[in-house]
């Protein structure tokens, strides 16, 4: 290997070895935020034009958004198995083509290949998560918190982007051209990554780490970690339902936003998101290290919400202050900072990553379930057409929330049962 001099002296690997890590995690940190893009758009950012252009009912709609969830919770129980046996690099490698591949195929397609290449979006993006987080830590041993942190954040910027500024790009391209594009800039990125990677040696591969499940039923063995999946992925998916599969067609629909303002909100609920993800794991700090109070706030926040959108509802009430709610429910929508440290400190060591990994899998499992009831139950009352578009009525708008209602209870009371240490 040659290296180049540094500042007129000899070669330097370090310097060299730093700046190949930083290339690499900014290629993947590329990969992961149009895997957020791809998570959030399809179909919440273009629900009318997938149902008018595609010809779907409203159940089809929303089983484009929940085969890329399935896929993506599936496989959450499987990357961490591989990242830990075979590195990040080797499973972003096969895991970005197909990523790549999914992408490009869908805004091609039509009839079942839609779902196919939704399903195969949805494989090759769950492969990245992890991966780049183990690639960051390799990189970054001493500031990995401070770099996992950033990575994150960026990466979670892609679904700010995939409501108002993707809207108001499909409106001057077509939903398409524009897919077509998120997949064009997807595959350079991919590219370079792939150029970086191949400039150095793929770590040595662990063959001391087994392919075992037994962790997983060990850790669902303890009835604190079922009341923490259950809160945090019920919680999770209450919120994403909204922000990737029906909270713009409900503010249009029933509030009557035109899609651009419809789509800000969403951006706006995002970003509250990413935001309230740090905020709460220094408030975290600075009380002591305390999880299960900031577990209760979220609890009371989801039933909170949900409770009043279905009462606005059945009073027929169309008021834009549904959309503070949505902003509200954003604030406490995602609690992986206060979660994974939870899971941390209930379990042993050993036990500690197969429960994240479980917790993962709940996250995007919720948002599948909560995406299919949702698109039934829409489609149980007739929409009207206006404009070309298919507006959904109140009554159906009301069996949807009544049910999201009745799942935040759960949030509610498991999170009042939650402990945050591990019993002696």
């Amino acid at each position: 290997m040659v290296f180049r001099k540094v500042h007129g002296g000899e070669a330097d690997p370090l310097v060299f070895r730093r700046r190949f890590f930083l290339l690499l995690i900014l290629c993947g940190t590329g990969l992961y935020f149009f895997a957020n893009i791809q998570r959030v758009a399809v179909p919440g950012a273009i629900f009318d034009l997938l149902q008018s252009d595609l010809h779907l009912s409203a159940p089809g709609v929303t089983a484009l958004g929940s085969v890329f969830m399935y896929v993506y919770a599936l496989n959450q129980l499987l990357i961490g198995l591989f990242v830990s046996r075979y590195g990040g690099r080797r499973v972003i490698l096969p895991g970005g083509f197909l990523f790549c591949l999914g992408s490009l195929c869908f805004p091609l397609s039509s009839g079942g290949w839609l779902y196919f290449s939704r399903a195969l979006t949805g494989f090759g993006a769950s492969s990245l998560y992890l991966a780049l987080i183990d690639e960051t830590i390799r990189a970054s041993r001493k500031n990995y918190a401070i770099a996992v942190s950033l990575v994150i954040t960026a990466g979670y910027a892609g679904g700010i982007v995939a409501n108002a500024p993707f809207v108001a790009l499909v409106r001057a391209t077509g939903w398409q051209r524009a897919l077509l594009g998120v997949a064009a800039a997807t595959i350079l990125f991919y590219g370079l990554f792939v150029v970086f990677s191949s400039r150095r040696k793929l770590p040595p591969v662990r063959r001391d780490v087994p392919f075992r499940f037994t962790p997983f039923f060990q850790v669902l063995g303890e009835r604190n970690n079922r009341l923490v999946f259950l809160f945090s992925g019920i919680n999770f998916g209450l919120y994403y339902v909204i922000q990737t599969v029906i909270g713009k067609k409900f503010l249009e629909d029933f509030c009557g936003f035109s899609s651009l303002h419809a789509a800000w909100i969403l951006s706006l609920t995002g970003l509250i998101s990413a935001v309230a993800g740090t905020l709460l794991a220094v408030l975290s700090r600075m009380t002591g290290d305390r999880r299960s109070v900031f577990c209760r706030v979220a609890g009371t926040v989801s039933l909170t919400v949900f409770a009043l959108i279905a009462l606005l509802l059945f009073f027929d009430i169309r008021s834009g202050w549904i959309a503070l709610l949505f902003c509200l429910l954003a604030a406490t929508g995602s609690m992986s900072s206060i979660v994974i440290p939870l899971l941390h400190d209930t379990n042993p060591r050993d036990l500690g990553g197969p429960a994240v990994c479980f917790m993962n899998f709940s996250f995007y499992l919720a948002v599948a379930v909560f995406g299919n009831l949702a698109g039934w139950l829409l489609k149980s009352f007739p929409p009207e057409s206006v404009g070309g578009a298919l507006v959904y009525s109140r009554n159906s708008y009301l069996a949807v929330f009544s049910v999201l209602a009745f799942a935040s209870t759960a949030v509610f009371f498991c999170a009042m049962k939650l402990r945050e240490r591990r019993s002696p």
